[in-house]
């Protein structure tokens, strides 16, 4: 099925991953409950009782049945107010586009300045600045010949014996990637090639140095997710919510843009599972399959594409 049927079909079904999660029911009403504190208190009195050695063993024991057998039957109070959804990432359902990724960066970093007394990192908005470039520059696009991987979501390419220009592209599939996942997470992958060219540029970016190189991209990856989903809650919905999905799906090719999304996000999941420490991300790293030296070519095409994860390069 070409690519675009594939969009059309997507576009045309039910996008569970943006459905509001299921109407909370009216929070319990407050009833004769006991108060935690009070419970509390009633704990700290057998607790003393017991320690206190003129209080008789009957005694204790009789205060003690009172209170254990009373437990079963009595209710703690519950504020009402207190219940609260998890965060959810608001996905639309549109077809990805790297325009919609690059306003969704700048929008995000922007809330997070409105919201937040620290500033953004400033390595990340530098590395949301190089995108912004590389879009202007037209150096950053859709692979459009087919060259990478299904499972190569992007690819920076230069020339070995030059350290400005570079061009980033992306794989095509992204753009279904953008339907199920939203702009903010499908830009986890810009963020990690914009990276690679600003290493590339400052001389950090060799064919000799293959996992440093991923390293730094990674750890970029990684301070762009913790921005736009610090609690994690954001990607943990939406990955179980295309779960659901995948496994109610009967139309074999949304079925396998389902696997994609839910296996992206997993991706995803492993580079914040790092904290951005250095040891983590040369695990992670070297788990994907990258090795020193073995990738590059003079034309730079494909620097070092792990063997089955849905990553960059």
């Amino acid at each position: 099925m070409a690519l675009s049927a594939l969009v059309l079909l997507l576009l045309a079904a039910p996008v569970l991953a943006d459905q509001p999660a299921p109407a909370a029911g009216p929070a319990p009403a407050e009833q004769e409950f006991v108060d935690p504190a009070t419970l509390k208190a009633r704990a700290d009195a057998l607790r003393d009782a017991v320690a206190d050695m003129s209080v008789s063993d009957i005694s204790v024991k009789t205060r003690a049945a009172g209170f254990f057998d009373r437990l079963p039957d009595q209710r703690l109070v519950v504020a009402a107010g207190n219940y609260r959804r998890m965060d959810r990432e608001p996905v639309t359902g549109k077809v990805g586009s790297i325009e919609g990724m690059t306003d969704e960066a700048d929008l995000r970093i922007e809330r997070w300045k409105r919201t937040h007394a620290e500033p953004p990192p400033p390595a990340l908005e530098a590395t949301v600045a190089r995108a912004r470039e590389l879009q202007e520059a037209k150096n950053l696009s859709y692979d459009s010949k087919d060259e990478l991987a299904a499972n190569q979501m992007g690819l920076f390419q230069y020339m070995r014996d030059r350290f400005d220009g570079g061009l980033v592209k992306l794989n095509e599939r992204m753009r279904i990637l953008g339907i199920l996942v939203g702009d903010a997470f499908t830009y986890a992958t810009v963020t990690h090639e914009a990276q690679h060219s600003l290493d590339r540029e400052a001389g950090r970016l060799t064919p000799e140095g293959e996992i440093a190189g991923e390293i730094s991209a990674f750890r970029t990856q990684y301070l762009w997710l913790k921005l736009i989903d610090p609690s994690g809650e954001r990607m943990l919905t939406l990955h179980g919510q295309l779960k659901i999905w995948r496994a109610r799906e009967t139309d074999k090719q949304i079925k396998v843009a389902l696997n994609e999304a839910v296996v992206y996000l997993e991706h995803l999941s492993d580079v914040v599972a790092t904290n951005g420490q250095d040891d983590e991300l040369r695990k992670l790293v070297e788990k994907l399959g990258y090795r020193d030296g073995k990738h590059h070519h003079d034309d730079g095409h494909d620097h070092g594409r792990p063997a089955s994860s849905p990553t960059s390069s």
